[in-house]
């Protein structure tokens, strides 16, 4: 018969996978001392075990340092395009960065950042903190901080606050997020995480399908007008919202009879000429 003491190895084991895994969470490339400070585990376990995590391609080599390899942003994408939100938000991302000409993102609340998980648009090109697979504080991003304004706090996870641009205390952090309720739940980040991009975003509801998910736009700080895109990306996260619901069970002819059916298409070409004026055009 098993014994407690019998499956304490592979619990052990499991939790300094675990623990290893977990020191990537806010950070890319790693040495394996510094996997070994922040993990605790103790060096000759930590190289053996990153050994067969490379072999398996959970994790991979970048010259001196470790990084999460394909393998683990695979199997998070196949957990994502399990849920619904994805699905419901790219084609009214598709449509928002057509319309704006602005990078669209879908990013969710992982841990102490947000992830980003899909986008629309090749601008930003520089670095990686744009690209789908890649994290930012989020009490830095207006994502983050979308998402923080509407949450309880004691379910806020631990926040990071800059040493020079962008929220560098509570206090600050508090007025900003004031802001955002004021503005309907939108954030705006106008050179705050990166000099020179403005960010605006608003959060996704749609019951626990929605939960912990932000829409946001983003484009040069020099040609993007503010208003134009809070009143574009409000729409848009509503539209995701509404397709989440439970509100379009009924059938198609009983919807019509008792209200004009909204669609993300309809709910966008509604402000068409708000959204049109995000660039000047």
């Amino acid at each position: 018969m098993p014994t407690s003491h019998d499956d304490a190895a592979p619990t052990a084991m499991l939790n300094r996978v675990a623990s290893l895994l977990e020191v990537f969470s806010a950070r890319q490339a790693l040495t394996l001392a510094e996997i070994t400070r922040y993990s605790n585990v103790p060096r000759s376990s930590a190289h053996r075990i990153l050994q067969g995590l490379v072999q398996l391609g959970w994790i991979e080599r970048q010259g001196a340092g470790y990084a999460l390899g394909l393998k683990m942003f695979e199997l998070g994408c196949q957990a994502l395009q399990q849920r619904k939100v994805p699905e419901a938000a790219l084609p009214v991302m598709a449509d928002l960065h057509r319309r704006t000409g602005l990078t669209a993102h879908l990013s969710v609340l992982a841990g102490t950042h947000v992830l980003h998980v899909e986008r629309f648009g090749i601008w930003p090109t520089n670095g990686d903190r744009w690209k789908v697979g890649f994290k930012q504080p989020a009490a830095q991003s207006a994502a983050g901080r979308a998402l923080l304004a509407q949450m309880d706090e004691a379910a806020w996870p631990e926040l990071q606050y800059a040493v020079a641009a962008g929220i560098r205390n509570r206090a600050e952090l508090d007025r900003n997020l004031a802001a955002v309720r004021a503005r309907g739940g939108v954030a705006v980040d106008a050179d705050g995480y990166e000099r020179g991009l403005t960010v605006v975003a608003a959060p996704i509801s749609g019951g626990d399908e929605g939960k912990g998910f932000a829409l946001s736009l983003c484009g040069p700080s020099r040609s993007t007008r503010i208003e134009p895109v809070v009143a574009a990306v409000h729409s848009a996260s509503w539209a995701i919202s509404h397709s989440l619901s439970d509100v379009p069970r009924h059938s198609a002819s009983q919807a019509r009879a008792a209200h004009r059916v909204v669609t993300p298409a309809m709910i966008l070409r509604t402000s068409e000429a708000t959204v049109a004026a995000v660039g000047g055009r």
